[in-house]
């Protein structure tokens, strides 16, 4: 899961409220999605599509070795495994990992990623890098702590992890299995993270 994907603008709190009851009442209106998200959905290319599998559990120890490795090279960074894979849910059985650190210290920390993952893909105000580990998409992030995109993604997965029933829901808002449109698939993740999280 991408933190340009995941970047949710300006929300409202609401203290009063679970979760689960916040989607339940956001349910009964229209949610929107925010203009940078709008703005994300219209760069992709038409056409595009991805494949939806059921929860493969060796995604897990895959995930967990190359946190691992990870560790190894940068013992006292932060590492966040995250995503669908790291629910245990229906996805496209990647695998989303973010080093949280900040833009600082990426040139400290790029040459050793590199030394077991190769050169990155993508350098921006994140460093990115995809890899294929034992049949695995990996995308692998070097991400600045501090950004309200993280911020919001490490929001929406501790509320998933800790609610089976949001969980089950979001898992449901992926379905059905098989080939589907990125775009579609990306809005109707939006929407149900803006349900969350109370996007105005």
């Amino acid at each position: 899961t991408v933190l340009e994907r995941l970047s949710l603008g300006n929300r409202t709190e609401s203290s009063n409220l679970s979760p689960s009851a916040r989607l339940a009442t956001s349910n009964q209106t229209k949610i929107m999605i925010t203009e940078s998200q709008e703005n994300y959905l219209a760069s992709l290319p038409n056409g595009k599509t991805i494949i939806i599998k059921p929860f493969d559990p060796k995604a897990q120890e895959v995930a967990q070795g190359i946190v691992e490795k990870l560790k190894e090279i940068l013992p006292e960074s932060q590492i966040h495994f995250g995503g669908a894979s790291a629910l245990g849910i229906a996805g496209q059985n990647d695998i989303d990992i973010n080093i949280l650190t900040t833009p600082a210290e990426y040139e400290k920390y790029i040459p050793l990623i590199q030394q077991v993952f190769g050169e990155p893909t993508k350098r921006g105000t994140s460093i990115k890098w995809e890899v294929v580990q034992e049949g695995f998409d990996v995308e692998l992030y070097l991400t600045d702590k501090d950004s309200s995109g993280l911020q919001d993604q490490l929001k929406v997965f501790d509320i998933l992890y800790n609610n089976q029933v949001l969980r089950k829901e979001y898992e449901q808002s992926k379905l059905p299995y098989g080939e589907i449109d990125f775009k579609d698939y990306m809005r109707k993740k939006y929407e149900f993270f803006n349900k969350i999280l109370e996007v105005e």
